[in-house]
């Protein structure tokens, strides 16, 4: 925990005003948090049997069954992201990937460990095993092989160029890699290089991979399953087109095929013929497949999971059980919460969280960020690049023209401006909503972008490895801004009147009153060398929230930090936001979970997600007044606290200068009213 001397401390505003605020929010900290019902998790991706546990791999954690899916239940210990993808076994260790490590375990999932850090916070889509080495199928960051049982990872990728690798087999002699956009690999000297394999492929978006019986089988996304007899030199498709196979299993010589939309097909004739095994299954859009000694699993889209005991013959519901996803995401636009979610789709809430609906016209799964600009709504996907609404996210469609990269991270508005930060291209702009996108990276130090902001003067990038980054002139020129800074990793960006904060993996909170120029760690109150995983500004107090699943707030602009976490459950936090009458935390594995905002603040009347930023403030002689909507009309009107208007202005081209020379020292109400939207918040005169 780190402690300042009073000349370090950023304390502008009077202290009356902040011993105020500083009563109320303390008086509050044994305020109660609600878990909310949703949004849901779903999306069976993985099944494993170790020879004695059944593990399922699911948007919401692992599941675990020890009594052959008679009963189910989650094994989420120390698993830092519940987006789960694959699972494997190497001699005493289950490996399970997520979208941002592989963790293992030696327990039966009891609990988990990182599995080394060469992966960390890397999206890990597949794993599988060749002679007791791991390999690890990566997004963006191509493939990784570790000989040591996890402790160490490499890269490799000599000859593999693709950006999404997507799923791994072995036959034990060739290593087979199947991609996104870019078809079958094939690496016959243990990864160490990598040879394109597509002839005879219709469609380069590989689904599945399976060997068997010297054969191995590969299914495509929309043209169906393909099958090669010399090891991926030459490709021919089943005379049975099985739509959408997710997953393939054996069990005693028989084949299985888990489809998305067409439940499971068998063949007993090495994939010559197939027929339909529904019996009993009462849901057919189906994720994934796997056996124990004599049972069959299946887990579908739901996130329930079905099993077929060989000598039975139809299927039974294994587990139903209801869990919530994990939300990395949140926003609102209109009366609508939106959240998008890592690994279970996208959601809009129209009371408050109490019910969820999914938007199934962002089809991927996979939110990364998400904003909103009155009735504009922006979400970044890990594949698809951006989805548009123009309907407070009651719709969306996409929007990727000039977009070279199809993960968008982060997101923000400077000047009418919208810029969305990508995993491995850096930074685009576009000045017409969505309709045209221009990479921006001159000076960038990094192009992996985790997080964005503006103060709409300028635009700040936060990177993964290369700390922050200012441009003054929309992206023209980047400039590095790490005076004072001790981490590279810079997780969360947040604005506020001439204020910003810099949420940091390893090292807590850093405040800057110049523009990034210099640095000051304002952790006080935080653990040391925490890792912040979000923050959100409301009015002027501060959120960050934690890797360990805990929530501060500061009302003093940093200066101290207040513990709010009390009754919250899980970690990490993933996400927060300030709306109607509530604080929202997306959780990892938790769904959404809600404070009132009169339990912190002991002020009911403040107005969440203004259009607008003043600064400075406190002020003397002059206040800017610059809109946060990409496209803002209206005026402007300063109240005093008897709620007489005293300066009125007609307010257009996102920003305008108001002189409140005049005006006597004290607090004023300045509100807002343009596009149908009324906005208020406060400012100091001094």
């Amino acid at each position: 925990m780190s402690s300042r001397n009073d000349s370090n401390k950023i304390n502008y505003i009077p202290k009356t005003v902040l011993t105020i605020l500083f009563y109320l929010l303390t008086t509050s900290v044994f305020s109660q948090w609600q878990q909310l019902n949703g949004p849901k998790g779903g999306h069976v991706r993985s099944i494993l049997f170790d020879g004695y546990t059944v593990y399922a791999a699911t948007g919401g954690g692992v599941l675990a069954s020890d009594n052959d899916g008679n009963s189910w239940s989650f094994r989420n210990t120390d698993l830092k992201s519940c987006d789960t993808k694959s699972l494997t076994q190497l001699g005493t260790y289950v490996f399970v990937s997520s979208d941002e490590n592989v963790f293992r375990s030696n327990n039966h999932g009891l609990s988990w460990e990182n599995s080394g850090v060469g992966l960390d916070g890397k999206y890990v889509k597949n794993l599988t095993v060749c002679n007791n080495v791991l390999f690890a199928a990566t997004y963006l960051r191509g493939i990784f092989s570790s000989a040591d049982t996890g402790n160490t990872w490499t890269a490799v990728n000599n000859g593999f160029p693709a950006k999404y690798a997507y799923y791994l087999a072995t036959d034990g002699s060739n290593i087979f890699a199947g991609t996104y956009k870019d078809g079958m690999y094939r690496s016959t000297d243990m990864g160490n290089s990598w040879s394109s394999i597509n002839t005879g492929l219709t469609e380069l978006n590989i689904m599945a991979i399976m060997c068997f019986d010297g054969n191995v089988y590969a299914s495509t996304l929309s043209s169906g399953v393909f099958v090669s007899s010399d090891n991926g030199i030459t490709w021919i498709p089943l005379s049975t087109n099985i739509p959408s196979v997710k997953g393939f299993a054996h069990l005693n010589g028989i084949l299985y095929a888990a489809s998305s939309g067409g439940g499971v097909y068998t063949s007993l004739d090495s994939a010559q013929t197939w027929y339909t095994i529904n019996s009993g299954l009462s849901e057919t859009n189906l994720w994934a497949i796997g056996t124990s000694d004599s049972v069959i699993y299946v887990g579908v889209k739901s996130g329930n999971i079905y099993k077929r005991v060989i000598t039975a013959g139809y299927w039974t519901l294994s587990s139903n059980i209801v869990f919530n996803a994990c939300t990395g995401s949140l926003t609102n636009s209109g009366s609508s919460l939106l959240a998008g979610t890592h690994g279970s789709g996208f959601y809009k809430s129209d009371d408050d969280g109490s019910n969820w609906t999914r938007i199934s016209s962002i089809w991927t799964v996979e939110t990364r960020s998400v904003i909103s600009s009155g009735a504009l709504v922006f979400a970044g996907t890990d594949m698809l690049g951006v989805f548009k609404s123009i309907n407070n996210g009651v719709s969306f469609s996409m929007v990727n023209n000039g977009l070279s990269s199809a993960w968008i991270q982060a997101f923000t508005i400077c000047a009418g401006n919208l810029f969305a930060g990508s995993g491995e291209e850096g930074v685009f702009v576009t000045s017409n909503g969505g309709s045209n996108w221009s990479a921006v990276n001159s000076g960038l130090g990094s192009l992996n972008i985790l997080s964005l902001a503006s103060d709409n003067q300028n635009v700040f990038a936060g990177t993964s490895d290369s700390g922050i980054f200012i441009t003054p002139d929309l992206g023209a020129n980047w400039f590095a801004v790490n005076n004072g800074l001790n981490s590279n990793c810079i997780t969360a960006i947040q604005s506020v009147y001439g204020y910003l904060f810099a949420g940091t993996k390893t090292d807590g909170i850093y405040v800057s009153t110049d523009q990034g120029a210099n640095w000051i760690q304002m952790s006080n109150g935080i653990p040391s060398q925490s890792n912040i995983r979000c923050m959100h500004i409301y009015d002027t107090i501060i959120f960050s929230g934690t890797e360990v699943g805990e929530i501060f707030a500061s009302v003093d602009y940093g200066n101290n930090w207040i513990d709010i976490s009390n009754g919250l459950s899980g970690s990490p936090v993933l996400s927060l936001w300030a709306f109607g009458n509530y604080l929202f935390a997306g959780m990892n594995a938790g769904g959404v979970w809600k404070l009132p905002l009169s339990q912190i603040t002991g002020i009911s009347d403040k107005k969440a997600n203004t259009n607008f930023s003043i600064y400075p403030n406190p002020s003397s002689n002059e206040i800017t007044v610059v809109a946060d909507q990409m496209y803002a009309k209206g005026w402007i009107t300063i109240y005093n606290l008897k709620g007489q208007g005293l300066i009125k202005k007609e307010f257009e081209n996102h920003r305008i200068k108001v002189d409140i020379s005049k005006l006597m020292p004290g607090a004023y109400l300045l509100k807002y009213d343009g596009g149908g939207k009324i906005s208020s918040t406060r400012f100091i005169k001094e």
